[in-house]
C-alpha cells in the first residue's frame, strides 16, 4: 500500500566531509522523502562528496560554507530552516545533530530527530568519543525522537533511558533482481587479478577502527594462496597501510582503489567482501555486497554480530585477530561452492529484511511522532 503523502517539509542535516554509510543512508532517505512529503532537502558542506553526489542525482541541497566548529554554522542553518519552512530536522552525525538541532530549536521547530549511526564511545575510546557521547546526551533536551540503525545501538539507547523516543530502523538497499550481474573482466584486469584469483574487497574509510592492518597481516599469512585484496576507500591511514603492505612483502597483491562512487558496479567482480572492523553499526557495504550475493567475511562486532549468522550468511571471526581472518580466507578459498552459498543466503536475508519501502514507512512514522503536539 502506498504511503499517504505527509504535509510537513523535512530538512536532513549531514555535515560530513567524507562519504560513508551514514551518507548513503541520507542519500537514500532524501530521494524517497522528496515524493513522500511536502518537500525534502539536505543541508551539506559545500563541495563535500555528499554534496556532489546529491547534486548529480538532482536532490535539493542547501550548501554551507562555514566550518563545522564555527558558530556561523548555527546561524546559516537557522536561516535555511526558517526560509525553507521545515517542520522536521533530521540530523545525521554528531556535528550535524548539535548544530542542526540548536538551529531548529532557535527557529521554533519542534520536530527534531537524531539518527544515530555509530557507538561513538566504542569507535573512539578516548576524549573524542567521550565528547561525542556528551553531545548526544545534551541533545536529549532538543531531539523529540531518536532513530538507531542496529539492535546494538537501540539497546544502548534504551539503557540510557530514551524508551519510546528511540526507534530501530535498519538501513536499506535496492535489491537487484536475479540473475545478478556477472564479473566485469575489465574491472578485474584493473585490479591485476588472474582468472583463478580469489579477489577480496574491503569497502571502508581508511581509519584505525576499520581494522585494515589486521586484514593486511592476514593477507601475509595466506601468501601461498591465489588471493588478492582490493582496498576501496580513502582516509588518513593510506600511506601507513601502503607502507605496511610493502613491509609485509605483499604490496603486489594489494590494490588501493581510493574513494569510489560506483561501488555497486565493482561488487560483482569481487569473490568476497571483508570487513575487519573493531566496532561497527550496520554498514551499507555489507548490505550492498549481500544484495549482489557476495560471500561475506566479517568480524563479529556490533551490528555485524546481530545481523549475520556464522556459517549461514557469513564467515564471522573475532576482531583484532589476523590469524582468525586468515583462517576465514582459507575456508572460503578452499570451498568456493560453500562461499557462493553463503552469498546467496545473505542475498535472501537482505531481500526479506532490508527493503527501502519498509525503511521509508518507519521513518515517516517517527517524523509523525516528532511533529505531533
Amino acid at each position: 500500500m502506498a504511503q499517504a503523502k505527509r504535509a510537513y517539509k523535512v530538512l536532513l542535516v549531514a555535515l560530513a566531509r567524507s562519504y560513508g554509510g551514514a551518507e548513503v543512508r541520507v542519500q537514500t532517505q532524501a530521494t524517497a522523502l522528496h515524493e513522500a512529503t511536502a518537500g525534502c532537502a539536505v543541508a551539506v558542506l559545500r563541495h563535500s562528496p555528499l554534496h556532489r553526489r546529491l547534486s548529480q542525482l538532482g536532490v535539493p541541497c542547501a550548501a554551507i560554507d562555514s566550518g563545522r566548529a564555527s558558530p556561523a554554522l548555527w546561524l546559516r542553518l537557522r536561516a535555511i530552516i526558517r526560509s525553507g519552512g521545515y517542520q522536521v530536522v533530521d540530523a545525521h552525525n554528531v556535528q550535524s545533530i548539535f548544530w542542526g538541532h540548536l538551529a531548529a530549536r532557535s527557529a521554533g521547530v519542534r520536530g527534531c530527530v537524531a539518527t544515530i549511526h555509530s557507538d561513538y564511545g566504542a569507535e573512539y575510546p578516548n576524549l573524542k568519543g567521550a565528547f561525542y557521547e556528551a553531545v548526544l546526551r545534551l541533545d536529549r533536551l532538543m531531539a523529540r525522537q531518536f532513530i538507531t540503525v542496529t539492535e546494538t545501538l537501540q539497546a544502548k539507547a534504551e539503557r540510557q533511558g530514551l524508551g519510546k523516543r528511540a526507534t530501530l530502523i535498519h538501513n536499506a538497499v535496492p535489491i537487484p533482481p536475479l540473475p545478478l550481474p556477472e564479473p566485469e573482466p575489465e574491472v578485474r584486469a584493473l585490479w591485476q587479478a588472474a582468472p583463478e584469483d580469489f579477489v577480496i574487497g574491503i569497502v571502508a574509510r581508511l581509519k584505525p577502527v576499520k581494522g585494515h592492518r589486521y586484514l593486511l597481516q592476514a593477507m601475509a599469512q595466506v601468501r601461498d594462496l591465489p588471493v588478492r585484496l582490493v582496498i576501496i576507500g580513502d582516509g588518513p591511514l593510506r600511506a601507513e597501510l601502503e607502507a605496511q603492505a610493502a613491509a609485509l612483502g605483499i604490496a603486489e597483491r594489494i590494490y588501493f582503489a581510493g574513494f569510489r562512487d560506483d561501488v555497486t558496479r565493482l561488487l560483482p567482480s569481487l569473490d568476497c567482501l571483508c570487513l575487519a572492523s573493531l566496532s561497527e553499526a550496520l554498514p551499507y557495504a555489507v548490505l550492498e555486497a549481500a544484495s549482489y550475493a557476495r560471500p561475506l567475511l566479517c568480524t563479529a562486532v556490533g551490528g555485524l554480530a546481530t545481523l549475520l549468522q556464522d556459517g549461514v550468511t557469513a564467515r564471522l571471526v573475532p576482531a583484532q585477530d589476523a590469524t582468525a581472518l586468515a583462517a576465514g580466507i582459507r575456508d572460503l578459498v578452499a570451498d568456493r561452492a560453500w562461499a557462493r552459498q553463503l552469498g546467496l543466503n545473505a542475498y535472501r536475508m537482505v531481500a526479506e529484511r532490508f527493503s527501502q519501502a519498509a525503511m521509508l514507512k518507519n521513518i515517516l512514522q517517527v517524523y509523525d511522532k516528532a511533529t505531533s503536539r
